[in-house]
């Protein structure tokens, strides 16, 4: 029980120790403290960071976005290596921000989507497991690319958004992620029906 309780004390610490350094790195030049956080907290880092995806979750929940994006941001600067937490929020951003039961107009809509698609872009550049956030990236392409005209809220047609899901699948599959190779097919075979 003690050793639980030193354990939750020091991850706590951590979290505290994180966040006052996240705001003091946006106070000087870019990204500035973000290497000295992650070299203090060391093997830490990673528990600060899930444990701050868990209060983004519950800001989101009671609809305080503004603080779940700014705790997002300081999750993805403690552990940017992490696949799941570029995946985690450009999800939220794509499927949920930008659907059309939470947001009926299509420039904002667009506007939702294409931030999570840059949060993708961002986590293929910073994740150790690459393949895996092109995976998701070609995903979140495939559901636009299945949306009617009316509904997808993007600039790109049906067809583009294909062979730009063909494409990121095509990048996760040259990374060994699982299955990519056959999405990528199945992606430029709907691409090409589409132009027909």
């Amino acid at each position: 029980m003690n050793r639980a309780l030193w354990s939750g004390g020091l991850a706590a610490a951590a979290l505290a120790l994180a966040a006052a350094f996240a705001r003091g790195a946006g106070r000087g030049s870019e990204g500035a403290g973000r290497p000295v956080v992650r070299r203090i907290l060391g093997p830490f880092a990673s528990v600060a960071s899930g444990l701050q995806w868990i209060r983004v979750d519950v800001a989101s929940r009671s609809g305080d976005f503004a603080r779940a994006y700014a705790r997002a941001e300081t999750a993805l600067d403690l552990d940017p290596e992490s696949p799941a937490g570029w995946i985690f929020l450009a999800h939220h951003l794509v499927f949920e921000r930008g659907s059309i039961s939470r947001e009926p107009d299509p420039t904002a809509r667009a506007r939702w989507i294409q931030a999570g698609i840059a949060t993708l872009e961002r986590g293929e550049r910073a994740s150790r497991e690459p393949g895996d956030v092109f995976f998701e990236h070609g995903v979140a392409l495939a559901f636009l690319g299945s949306l009617t005209d009316e509904d997808r809220a993007w600039p790109e047609s049906a067809a583009s958004a294909w062979d730009l899901a063909a494409r990121a699948f095509e990048a996760a599959a040259a990374r060994g992620t699982p299955r990519a190779e056959r999405a990528a097919e199945l992606a430029r075979e709907r691409a090409a029906a589409l132009r027909r």
